[in-house]
């Protein structure tokens, strides 16, 4: 059965709430990278991975446990054995501690390890031990486990908003590169409390990957989302009209005035965004409507894709502007997913090819655990926006 700390690991530190608690989830954590390197080093002795067929009469034969001395103080871990008891590991050698450097290093895998290359590179420059690019995707592919149970966590059963958005990322498949969307769900519950809820990796962005990502979310417990928040991501509109047909579903305002100027000549761009702040400055849907009907007039001749764009999603644009300005601040752009996904930026920056799509979810869910550390937290000034959450929505509150 799993002590609280093999539990906290298994989260990822998602919900650490004290100092105690993180030291013993780092803890926890460095003795999983210690034991993922030493069953590579064994997988590397024998001459083949686990799970996969024997290339000779020497085997896996159990383990046996040691405790070793950190400078965070001892570990108690399990050592792998060989039938012929031939394995002697480098990594963790007799009679020796642990040292700095080599915590550092099974931090930087489990933490900022986005590259094969780069932590052989720096276990070799560290220890003088070449590890193989086989013995490091071993160690790095644990993390899918980690992965799954993440993907796969329960979720609470209402949501105030959801924001959905996607980063694009270059991955190889079939011998070629292609661009693939790593579609993201963020999500801030009832009591406040912002969290990545979902993280997937499609080719397409369409009603069906959508659709799929909404049913995982219901499937992990979600019942209700008042607010669901996006860009005008072509199929979406079906999706959340299939999965949740009663939440208000809210274009983001911003993407919508930079679709607007897209096919705009710079000498008409001022006049026409004097045009659109009334529209979304109005201080009710009818003022919002009077203030359309004036830009239509006036711009429809010579622009009549801007115009079309607002009347073909007029509801969704203006849902806001039928809730008070706390709840309208919240919902009216998309900002909040997309500064997450420039901290994001940050940590993926330097892989421009992927060589598969499961090497883009690890580099991505580590970077997601890194931001989230500092990112997850209550959202402020929350007390005001439930109390007008429960004036509108007081039959659907749970």
């Amino acid at each position: 059965m799993k002590n609280k700390t093999e539990n906290l690991l298994d989260a990822l530190i998602d919900q650490i709430e004290s100092s105690a608690e993180f030291e013993r989830v780092q803890d926890a954590l460095k003795k999983r990278g210690i034991q993922s390197l030493l069953k590579a080093e064994l997988s590397g002795h024998l001459g083949y991975a686990e799970g996969d067929k024997p290339s000779g009469t020497n085997i896996r034969n159990g383990y046996s446990e040691k405790t070793i001395k950190s400078e965070d103080g001892e570990i108690r871990i399990k050592v792998p054995r060989d039938r012929e008891g031939t394995f002697d590991p480098i990594i963790v050698p007799k009679h020796k501690s642990i040292s700095k450097k080599l915590t550092d290093c099974i931090m930087l895998l489990y933490a900022k390890g986005m590259s094969n290359a780069d932590i052989i590179d720096f276990v070799d420059h560290s220890y003088g031990v070449k590890y193989s690019t086989s013995q490091v995707s071993i160690i790095t592919n644990s993390l899918l486990e980690d992965i799954k149970t993440w993907q796969q966590r329960p979720l609470e059963d209402q949501y105030a908003v959801i924001w959905i958005d996607a980063i694009h990322y270059k991955i190889r498949q079939d011998n070629k590169v292609i661009s693939k969307a790593c579609m993201l769900v963020l999500g801030i519950d009832m009591s406040g409390k912002q969290d990545i809820l979902s993280m997937s990796i499609v080719e397409n962005e369409s009603a069906s990957a959508w659709s799929a990502i909404l049913d995982d979310l219901k499937s992990r417990g979600v019942a209700d989302i008042l607010f669901l928040c996006s860009d005008n991501l072509t199929g979406l509109d079906k999706a959340v009209q299939a999965s949740f047909p009663k939440s208000v579903h809210q274009i983001c305002i911003v993407h919508q005035i930079r679709n607007s100027l897209k096919y705009v000549s710079y000498k008409d761009r001022k006049a026409i965004i004097r045009d659109i702040k009334g529209i979304y400055q109005a201080s009710n849907p009818e003022m919002a409507l009077e203030a359309f009907e004036k830009f239509k007039e006036n711009w429809n001749n010579k622009y009549p894709l801007s115009v079309r764009s607002w009347e073909n999603n007029w509801d969704k644009l203006t849902a806001f502007l039928n809730f008070p300005l706390e709840i309208r601040k919240l919902i009216y752009t998309t900002n909040i997913i997309e500064s997450f996904n420039a901290s994001l930026r940050k940590y993926t920056k330097n892989k421009k090819v992927f060589p598969t799509d499961d090497a883009a979810k690890k580099s991505v869910y580590l970077a997601i655990m890194q931001i989230s550390k500092k990112w997850k937290k209550t959202r402020y000034g929350w007390p005001i926006i439930y109390n007008q959450l429960y004036l509108y929505f007081e039959n659907r509150i749970l």
